[in-house]
């Protein structure tokens, strides 16, 4: 059975997460600095920008494929990557850097989800005491 594109974005984020899980103190002190960083802040902040980096991650980095999937003129979908680059020094047209936006995400995404359990626990904690 062939597997579609949102089963290997499960299967790679799930590897992806599982790894950047196990990370030591010292390193999630690291990235929790990357990610409170004012301009990483601001980016994940922009749901547009966000969305858009998502859907040219998913069509393989095609300009062309992106601004059809993403309903954007190629101009402004070529606008918003320029930002992304004066904002976070990161060409996401580059496999390398694309990537390493595509692991802040993924951290990004864990960092939230982490939260809300923690939030939880405190709250299952607050009830029985």
């Amino acid at each position: 059975m062939k597997q579609t594109y949102s089963d290997k974005i499960a299967i790679h984020s799930t590897l992806l997460g599982k790894l950047l899980q196990n990370l030591d103190e010292q390193s999630l002190g690291t990235v929790s600095n990357i990610l409170s960083s004012p301009n990483v802040k601001r980016f994940f902040a922009d749901e547009e920008l966000l969305n858009t980096v998502e859907c040219f991650l998913k069509n393989n980095l095609n300009v062309s494929k992106t601004s059809i999937a993403a309903s954007l003129h190629r101009n402004t979908l070529i606008y918003r990557i320029d930002k992304i680059e004066k904002n976070l020094g990161l060409d996401i047209r580059n496999f390398e850097d694309a990537l390493t936006l595509k692991i802040l995400i993924v951290l990004k995404k864990l960092e939230q989800k982490r939260k809300r359990l923690t939030h939880k626990l405190e709250r299952l904690q607050s009830r029985v005491i």
